[in-house]
């Protein structure tokens, strides 16, 4: 083995042991406005339970219609719960899916990463037949513990899918290289109102309207 490449094996040694001892962090994480309405469903990964396949939501509150996986084989889990990919030829692959019951209206999906970064141009939700892309928020880029080059990460996508009729959808990305270690994600996702909701809101504010004209 040759002196650089101990160095690297070194390197990702650091890198993984560094994420075992970071806890999942979403203080950069924004709620978005309609989080708790009437008709909307979150779901929170903080500490992952598989490093390859599916991960139900391990925060209170969450929808039990979500789930994360990481996709790639030989990721592993840290002692904190993130789901460690690296070191090479390991590269994440990773999907979240939705299964509702009624249509879609706004998504917002949230992820943090400790170590190297995501493809953010590789990320889409497919719906369907259809596929959308998103154009990314950053929330946080902060040099890391762990290894040469590594950054914590916090990022933000948001779709609308109202008028496409689609209940259910799947978020799609990969990681930009090896040794990324995932450390966290919130789904954020709002139905459309049924018609009978807007008809009652239209009433309600033909009610306020006509008891303004009362009052003249």
């Amino acid at each position: 083995m040759s002196f650089s490449k101990t160095t690297l094996l070194a390197g990702w040694a650091v890198l993984a042991a560094g994420a075992t001892q970071s806890l999942a962090n979403t203080s950069f994480f924004v709620a978005p406005s309609f989080r708790g309405q009437a008709g909307t469903s979150f779901a929170g990964w903080e500490a992952f339970s598989a490093a390859t396949g599916a991960n139900s939501p391990d925060l209170a509150g969450s929808t039990a219609n979500a789930t994360f996986a990481q996709n790639t084989p030989g990721a592993f889990l840290t002692g904190s719960g993130n789901i460690y990919a690296g070191p090479p030829p390991t590269v994440g692959t990773y999907s979240v899916s939705y299964d509702g019951s009624s249509p879609v209206g706004a998504v917002v999906f949230q992820a943090r990463t400790v170590g190297l970064e995501l493809d953010y141009s590789s990320i889409s939700l497919n719906y369907g037949s259809g596929s959308l892309s998103a154009t990314r928020t950053q929330l946080e880029n902060a040099v890391a513990g762990g290894g040469p080059g590594a950054v914590s990460v916090s990022s933000s996508w948001s779709w609308d899918l109202t008028g496409l009729n689609a209940s259910d959808f799947t978020i799609s990305f990969n990681a930009a290289s090896p040794d990324v270690s995932f450390d966290a994600a919130h789904l954020d996702v709002a139905s459309v109102p049924e018609p009978q909701t807007w008809a009652l809101a239209a009433a309600g504010f033909g009610l306020v309207v006509f008891a303004g004209w009362r009052r003249r």
